[in-house]
């Protein structure tokens, strides 16, 4: 199956929409810390701006200003065109009679889709840490949501890379969401489609899932241990449902589907 997650993460960055897209996100995180430096103000909540921005803390709060991007435009489409590659372009007979195990081609896409994920946030915490450290106020230490101790610089940058961890991890759930539809709706651009409706609805009208809307509060809200269970709960359901489910519907494809 190794053969088959380099295949994929080959054919994922040597696509030019996946170029366009990575070239318009890293575009949007240069822009965004520059919209930070020009506004230092940032919030836990999206609501109260009250945070006063330095080197230490400077990083998820740039993130939070391109999180609707990525969870809503960048991350499907670049799932929906992993996903629904073989079907979009008429080779998925010739795709899945290769002398693999058939649940190995979709866990090698979500394989190379988790570890571009991950590239992505990596990306995001290098060029706004890096932002920070250059160009905002310096200070020796600083505080975070609801933790009473002080951060000093090594402290604050662990505690941004679990941050950006939770992101990923929460960038994911996009990754379930996305493979479940992609594979019942075989045309990319209704997939990509269907695919923020179900983002949109769910985030915004089901309790549970508004973590997918408000990631960057969620991120906080788990570093300060004062998350719900019912996070926890939907976050790993989510994954775990997710994946099993698109084995499933994976296996259940024929090669006239």
């Amino acid at each position: 199956m190794k053969r088959l997650i380099v295949s994929e993460f080959q054919r994922i960055f040597e696509n030019r929409r996946n170029q366009l897209l990575l070239a318009f996100y890293l575009g949007m995180i240069i822009l965004m810390c520059i919209f930070r430096y020009i506004s230092p103000q940032g919030s836990y909540d999206g609501v109260d701006y009250n945070v006063d921005l330095n080197r230490l803390n400077f990083s998820p709060f740039a993130f939070y200003e391109i999180r609707v991007e990525l969870i809503y435009l960048i991350l499907p489409i670049l799932f929906i065109s992993s996903i629904n590659y073989e079907q979009s372009i008429g080779a998925f007979r010739m795709y899945v009679t290769r002398p693999y195990k058939k649940y190995e081609f979709i866990v090698s896409k979500w394989a190379a889709l988790t570890v571009t994920t991950f590239i992505l946030m990596f990306i995001a915490f290098i060029i706004s840490t890096i932002f920070g450290y250059l160009f905002m106020p310096n200070a020796l230490s600083v505080k975070f949501y609801k933790i009473q101790q002080e951060f000093s610089m090594s402290g604050a940058l662990l505690y941004t890379a679990k941050f950006f961890i939770i992101q990923f991890i929460i960038a994911l759930c996009v990754l379930s969401i996305s493979s479940i539809i992609g594979l019942v709706i075989s045309n990319s651009i209704i997939s990509i489609l269907a695919v923020i409706a179900a983002l949109v609805g769910l985030s915004l009208y089901i309790k549970p899932f508004e973590f997918l809307d408000k990631t960057t509060k969620y991120g906080f809200h788990v570093l300060s241990n004062t998350a719900p269970m019912s996070f926890y709960i939907t976050l790993i359901s989510t994954l775990l449902g997710g994946l099993l489910v698109s084995i499933f519907l994976w296996q259940k494809k024929d090669y006239l589907y």
